[in-house]
């Protein structure tokens, strides 16, 4: 890793400390808000920061946004700290996770924003679920008939 990746990474993590602290400083209600996060309120955020961490590591639709900073051929330490922000699901979750608590907590269409999302999460476990369980069904399938067919060579021996 060269120094001023080093230098850009120390600096994406100090600003995120820093949005933490004046978001403290400037919120006279973010401990109330904060207390009294029901369970419902924490699945919500969690389920809408899972999408839209998803969104923008993974998905197709924020392809755009993502090839334009990854295929860049420069080699500074902003684009290369910022190539992998949004290519590691763990450090851009950190951000989406707090721009999707404060919009819940600070603006009333925050929550319709992190509800869709929330659902849209739901729905993406729901697909991988099914898509697992089938391809585990195609597996065994394939194994069986495998079996069968080795069953049958040893009767015919």
């Amino acid at each position: 890793m060269i120094k001023t990746e080093k230098f850009w990474n120390f600096i994406y993590s100090i600003s995120f400390i820093i949005v933490i602290i004046l978001i403290s400083f400037f919120s006279n209600k973010i401990h109330s808000l904060i207390n009294d996060l029901k369970l419902f309120d924490f699945i919500v955020i969690s389920l809408a920061a899972y999408r839209l961490t998803r969104l923008l590591v993974y998905d197709k639709v924020l392809n755009f946004l993502r090839d334009f900073v990854i295929k860049s051929e420069s080699e500074a330490g902003f684009v290369k700290s910022t190539k992998y922000f949004l290519t590691c699901p763990w450090c851009a979750g950190i951000w989406m996770t707090l721009l999707v608590v404060c919009l819940y907590l600070y603006f009333p269409a925050g929550k319709l924003f992190a509800y869709i999302l929330a659902i849209s999460g739901v729905a993406s476990f729901i697909h991988i679920t099914i898509s697992l369980l089938g391809w585990l069904s195609e597996e065994r399938k394939i194994n069986l008939k495998k079996l069968r067919k080795d069953n049958s060579e040893d009767i015919q021996s």
